[in-house]
């Protein structure tokens, strides 16, 4: 006795094994990176709060200041009270009322002089600049 089955009835066998697989699934999914890292460091019996091994801020990779760029922060501070700086990884960043006004660089390899980035400039040197050339610089800002 040979049976066939219908085009429905195969459709619909399909269609449940289809749904039985995406329950399983679904309750089996894993849980987010932050409850898994943090179950993890449980069992490694690690006190304290978790940190993740990969900090993606700028300059995280390298923590190095440049002596140089902290001079120039330092006489750009005494010099022009009217600035505030920030003294990032390889730049200097020149704010006046919270609005980011130049980026001054101390880099050999680059072109010495001024360019426009957007709406900052950047100002590089070769070397660390006297206070004279800094004022001749930082006049047009």
């Amino acid at each position: 006795m040979n049976q066939t089955t219908s085009g429905s009835m195969l459709l619909a066998a399909v269609v449940m094994i289809g749904l039985i697989l995406f329950a399983i699934a679904y309750l089996k999914k894993p849980k987010s990176a932050q409850t898994t890292s943090a179950a993890l460091q449980k069992s490694k019996g690690a006190k304290g709060t978790f940190k993740p091994k990969f900090n993606s801020k700028s300059g995280s990779f390298n923590n190095k200041l440049n002596p140089q760029l902290a001079k120039l922060k330092k006489q750009v501070m005494q010099n022009f009270p009217d600035f505030t700086t920030l003294l990032r990884q390889q730049h200097l960043v020149l704010e006046r009322n919270a609005k980011k006004v130049a980026l001054l660089t101390l880099d050999a390899n680059a072109a010495l002089g001024r360019r426009r980035l957007g709406d900052v400039v950047v100002i590089n040197f070769h070397q660390l600049p006297s206070v004279e050339e800094l004022r001749i610089e930082l006049s047009g800002l």
